[in-house]
């Protein structure tokens, strides 16, 4: 009997302790798997943020816009490069007339001391002698020993002028040496940003030939076309100054001062690109990289960055027409700006660089006109 309330004793305390020991452990149980769960879902929130990272990285005018900040990198190198070659040109051209001139000094100078070392050769001493006691008088001989002095000590002099510009000449000739070797060193650094520059064009190049093989791509390029523009519209909409003072002129002059050509004109287009029909919301008017674009008439700049497929692009916001509708002009594909956001420019200035950034297959300017932010044919007012 005493055993059996001993053993009943013994299974209440188990029972007891088993109440207190499992809540614990189930309390703890729950908050490491409320933990993981949290990590998890940090996971998979960076993995998505990766993944979309990856996805705005491949997109064909992410790869574009790399390539074109790579070229404009090179580009400025060369430029630099450029301008240390036309100084080191510049220094070699002085050191040269230099070497000339010192040389032509130095052949007058060797040849009046040779003259006097001929003289002195044929005649010696003597002759010296023979205008010492040729002397009158006591005096005269003093005259004459300060003229043989004096005579003495300008062929000393001549010599010692000779010595130092043929010491001056050394120099100059190493120092010219040594900028020649400067030049050929820099004009090889040259041919080799020359030919990464060639590298990084035809890598653009290559990409937009596989967008031509690439349907998927097309659609895709259009889309990004299509909402640049709209982005485009959005943002004139929201930066014109609608209802408020007139900017510009109201005529426009054409935006390429020496350069006419219209190689692509407003309206439906078979793109080159694409390679189907499509919208071509402004003209494209042909011209070397590196040509002027001025602004067609007065005003604020609104925007000045890249946009998609307009690459490197200019707005200009013109203020009201006669009939209040508030106009804009769009420049795009430029290589460099001039002027920046929020600058006010006159009709005529000079605004940026021609340049194939974005969309474009060879340098031009696609030039827009827009009312209320859409686009609409620029030659109704510009001619």
């Amino acid at each position: 009997m005493r055993k059996s309330k001993k053993a009943i004793g013994l299974v209440i305390s188990l029972v007891f302790l088993a109440g207190l020991i499992f809540p614990v452990y189930a309390d703890e149980t729950d908050d490491a798997r409320r933990q993981l769960d949290d990590v998890s879902r940090r996971i998979d929130v960076q993995k998505n943020k990766v993944n979309d990272a990856k996805k705005r990285e491949k997109t064909v005018m992410g790869q574009i816009q790399n390539l074109e900040q790579s070229i404009k990198n090179t580009e400025n190198e060369i430029e630099n490069i450029s301008a240390r070659i036309a100084n080191l040109e510049e220094n070699i051209g002085k050191i040269e007339k230099d070497i000339a001139q010192t040389e032509k000094e130095l052949d007058e100078q060797t040849d009046v001391l040779s003259e006097r070392l001929v003289f002195v050769y044929e005649q010696g001493d003597v002759s010296y002698l023979e205008v010492l006691c040729a002397a009158a008088d006591f005096k005269d001989l003093l005259t004459r020993y300060d003229m043989i002095q004096c005579i003495v000590d300008q062929d000393v002099e001549l010599i010692e002028t000779i010595n130092k510009q043929k010491k001056a000449l050394d120099m100059k000739k190493c120092d010219l040496e040594v900028k020649k070797k400067e030049m050929v060193n820099i004009q090889a650094s040259q041919e080799s940003k020359k030919q990464e520059l060639d590298a990084q064009k035809a890598q653009k190049k290559e990409i937009l030939g596989n967008v031509q093989q690439e349907k998927g791509a097309y659609l895709k390029a259009l889309q990004e076309l299509e909402q640049a523009s709209q982005q485009l519209e959005q943002i004139i909409r929201s930066a014109q100054s609608s209802g408020g003072q007139q900017l510009g002129t109201g005529t426009y002059t054409w935006p390429t001062p020496g350069y006419g050509a219209i190689t692509s004109e407003y309206g439906m287009r078979y793109h080159p690109i694409l390679k189907q029909r499509k919208m071509h919301t402004g003209v494209d008017i042909g011209a070397p990289s590196g040509a002027t674009i001025v602004a067609a008439d007065s005003g604020t700049v609104i925007y000045a960055g890249w946009m998609g497929g307009y690459g490197q692009v200019l707005v200009v916001d013109h203020g009201p027409d006669m009939s209040g509708q508030s106009m804009s002009t769009l420049y795009a594909h430029q290589s460099r700006f001039l002027v920046g956001k929020g600058a006010s420019v006159s009709k005529g200035q000079a605004i940026g660089k021609v340049g194939s950034t974005g969309w474009s297959t060879g340098p031009h300017l696609h030039f827009e006109v827009r009312i209320n932010g859409q686009y609409t044919n620029p030659m109704d007012y510009i001619r």
